[in-house]
């Protein structure tokens, strides 16, 4: 009686030492990027160990380095499986047709909700803690993060700049001059924990304010 059931002999021998099948593989990355990113965020970067990844997400360290093969590639795993910012959002106003006075003050409510989640402070507290000793995150996380943003407001002072409507300024510098006037102080302020004491009728004027004094300060002169 043969005992091959037509079924490859290394398949069989995968299958009989439990080998996971591709949803079970998924929901461990999945666990395993959730929990470092939380380990980052409260413990920092340079305290939070690829053991201490493992033995939290009950997995061996050879299964994590297979997946994440150093500290930093795990970090950058995890910053990339977080949704921080709602850059479809963000997209849908870079292509608006407007004008410029239109699209800023919807292009300053994004920035307001989404860069004040707890967790986007959180991950701008432990680039400002650790930043200068990991160089290398300060970087992954402008390129990954920040830099949409700049790259999607070039682009609207730049057709601003083609109409008309702003001064003749590089539209680079525009944008990076319009989120500090937005959330630069704020965000500062969040990093520290430093109370505003406001509610959130106050930010939005407050926001309003910003916007139009950015907008008088960039408009072309007739």
């Amino acid at each position: 009686m043969s005992l091959s059931d037509g079924t490859p002999h290394a398949a069989r021998l995968e299958r009989r030492r439990g080998r996971p099948t591709k949803s079970a593989a998924a929901s461990l990355s999945h666990t395993i990027l959730e929990i470092a990113f939380r380990q980052f965020l409260d413990a920092g970067y340079s305290a939070t160990s690829m053991d201490s990844v493992a033995a939290e997400a009950r997995t061996s360290k050879r299964t994590l380095y297979d997946r994440f093969p150093s500290k930093q590639r795990l970090f950058e795993a995890a910053l990339h499986h977080q949704i921080l910012f709602n850059y479809d959002a963000l997209r849908v106003l870079e292509a608006k047709t407007g004008s410029i006075g239109e699209t800023l003050p919807q292009v300053a409510a994004w920035l307001r909700t989404n860069t004040f989640a707890p967790r986007t402070i959180a991950l701008f507290r432990l680039l400002a803690a650790e930043g200068h000793r990991h160089p290398e995150l300060a970087d992954y996380s402008e390129s990954r993060v920040l830099r949409p943003i700049v790259v999607a407001l070039t682009h609207i002072f730049e057709r601003a700049r083609e109409r008309g409507e702003v001064r003749d300024m590089p539209p680079e510098f525009l944008a990076n001059q319009f989120i500090q006037a937005i959330c630069g102080g704020d965000i500062r302020a969040s990093i520290y924990g430093i109370p505003k004491g406001e509610d959130a009728d106050a930010v939005a004027r407050r926001t309003d304010q910003a916007v139009d004094l950015f907008l008088h300060g960039v408009a072309r002169q007739s």
